[in-house]
C-alpha cells in the first residue's frame, strides 16, 4: 500500500478558491463605491478638517501657574497631559 502524505490537488484548489473569495470581499470596491460621489468626498474631507482643527485647539499649550516652582519658572500644559516648564530669563527693565 502506498500512503500519500502530501497535499491533494483538490485541497489546493479549494484553498486557492477560498483565498480568491476572501480577496474579492476586500474593502476596495466598497470604498470606491462609497466615495464615488463628490458630495460624499466633500463631507468626508470637511469632517476630517474639522477634527484636525479641534485636535489642534485641544492640544495647544496653555500657560499653567506653578506656585511650587516660583516666579522664575514658566510652565505650560498641552493636551491636558504633557506639562513642560522652563526657567524664565532675567527681567529686562
Amino acid at each position: 500500500m502506498q500512503q500519500d502524505s502530501g497535499v491533494q490537488f483538490q485541497d489546493l484548489d479549494q484553498v486557492l478558491h477560498n483565498a480568491q473569495l476572501r480577496r474579492s470581499a476586500d474593502l476596495g470596491p466598497w470604498l470606491r463605491q462609497c466615495f464615488s460621489s463628490k458630495a460624499t468626498r466633500f463631507v468626508f474631507a470637511t469632517s476630517l478638517a474639522c477634527m484636525v482643527v479641534m485636535l489642534a485647539i485641544v492640544a495647544a499649550p496653555r500657560p499653567v501657574s506653578s506656585a511650587a516652582l516660583g516666579s522664575q519658572w514658566q510652565c505650560s500644559k498641552a493636551a491636558f497631559v504633557l506639562t513642560t516648564c522652563r526657567q524664565a530669563g532675567p527681567a529686562h527693565s
